[in-house]
């Protein structure tokens, strides 16, 4: 069964949120703020492609092919999201660990992690 009307909307779609991420990583103002828009082109944009090529294509093997892809592309995603921010920690602070002088801002905590709490009685 061929839908090239669906298919071109999966895939106007997943090209417009891959461009609507890529204006979000020039409007960021650091490294650890642009890393979140990479997901939602690995999730959704993958995603409605896997879609468009289930329905455009009946053969398995480009199905099988797209489907991996589909899998796979998040579980790497995720692992180089990782390892694109800790690379950048230690670039701007010269080290992984949170170090007991050093707080970060947690909004709405009221606390920051990496102080020191006193011990509960």
């Amino acid at each position: 069964m061929h839908y090239p009307i669906i298919s071109g909307l999966l895939l106007g779609t997943a090209v417009a949120l891959a461009l609507l991420c890529c204006i979000g990583l020039l409007v960021m103002r650091d490294t650890f703020q642009r890393l979140h828009f990479s997901a939602p082109v690995v999730a959704i944009s993958m995603t409605c492609v896997a879609i468009a090529v289930y329905i455009e294509d009946g053969n398995p093997q480009s199905r099988i092919k797209v489907t991996i892809i589909a899998i796979a592309l998040p579980l790497f995603n995720a692992v180089l999201t990782h390892a694109t921010a800790r690379a950048a920690r230690i670039r701007k602070t010269g080290h992984w660990p949170l170090h007991a002088d050093e707080t970060i801002p947690i909004i709405g905590g009221g606390k920051a992690a990496g102080m020191v709490q006193e011990p509960l009685e």
